[in-house]
């Protein structure tokens, strides 16, 4: 399985293990409100268009919805805030449970993405996300 695993990051603080996939037809829903999804990986995601009203470290629930082969494909998952940053309209946070089930259709869907990613770009084209 190559390229999901990244090389060690330049810098010392990011601690992702897994490469985050660009979105440009993804979105994040917190508490009935919907967030333009940015990257994401079955560990994590960013999203911009935040207006703020949550803190770093705080769990929350969410639903992750991404068009994949052509349909809809949801994923419910609890997870941490990050980072916030009502200025920048961005928010960013780490996956905290899912179900045995929901875990492996979203590894599913993010390998085959993946793939489908670096088949179009090149495997380099991760490194710079």
């Amino acid at each position: 399985m190559f390229g999901l695993f990244k090389k060690k990051p330049a810098n010392p603080r990011e601690r992702r293990r897994l490469v985050r996939l660009p979105e440009d037809n993804a979105m994040f829903v917190i508490d009935d409100v919907s967030y333009a999804l940015v990257d994401w990986s079955i560990e994590g995601f960013r999203a911009a268009g935040y207006q703020g009203g949550r803190m770093k470290g705080q769990e929350a629930k969410a639903r992750l919805i991404v068009l994949h082969r052509a349909m809809p494909m949801g994923f419910d998952m609890p997870f941490r805030i990050l980072r916030e940053n009502s200025d920048s309209g961005e928010i960013a946070g780490q996956i905290t449970s899912m179900s045995t089930s929901a875990r492996k259709d979203l590894a599913r869907v993010y390998r085959e993405r993946l793939a489908a990613y670096q088949a179009k770009y090149g495997a380099k084209a991760l490194e710079r996300v």
